[in-house]
């Protein structure tokens, strides 16, 4: 299994066997849900590209600056870091065969690692729900918080919402096949 981190560059075109894991980030170095993924992704034998907007090692504080902050954006007050995370998540998931979303939804303390809100996961759904939905793969546990319009949408689109992150991962393993 390959993967691709934050600290690489993307391919310019799809990205054969290949799975992209968004959801909502920690503020930690690594999400834990994405741990487990890679793990359980890993033991079932996956051999193609997992895409995890995260870096390797070290703190998004710390990196993303230094990877991220050029070029300048052309976006009117938005900050180049922005633009340029954008740019690469977008090409990930436009790139990938499959996009996953794993949407645990949870608000903590800012610096709680289980803090999860996913504001740019909502976002990133949405349009991929416009724009592909054969390529994508919902899960959100029911716990989650604020999943109401995600659930609507992915009904209008007949995309089913697995419940767990271990069913996801098979639908998105399925879908691969």
């Amino acid at each position: 299994m390959r993967t691709l981190f934050y600290d690489d560059v993307l391919p310019h075109g799809p990205i054969a066997s290949s799975v992209f894991l968004a959801g909502p980030t920690s503020s930690g170095v690594r999400t834990a849900w994405r741990i487990e993924a890679l793990a359980q992704l890993e033991a079932s034998g996956f051999t193609g590209t997992v895409i995890i907007p995260e870096f390797r090692d070290g703190t998004f504080a710390e990196l993303a600056p230094k990877r991220f902050g050029q070029p300048e954006s052309p976006v009117s007050g938005m900050r180049a870091t922005s633009f340029n995370i954008l740019t690469w998540e977008t090409t990930g998931i436009e790139h990938a065969s499959v996009a996953l979303f794993w949407m645990p939804f949870a608000i903590a303390h800012a610096d709680d690692p289980a803090s999860l809100p996913g504001f740019t996961t909502r976002a990133e759904v949405s349009r991929e729900l416009a724009r592909d939905p054969a390529r994508i793969v919902l899960g959100m546990p029911a716990t989650a918080l604020s999943g109401s319009h995600i659930r609507y949408h992915a009904h209008l689109a007949g995309v089913p919402i697995s419940t767990t992150l271990e069913e996801t991962l098979e639908a998105a393993l399925t879908k691969l096949r």
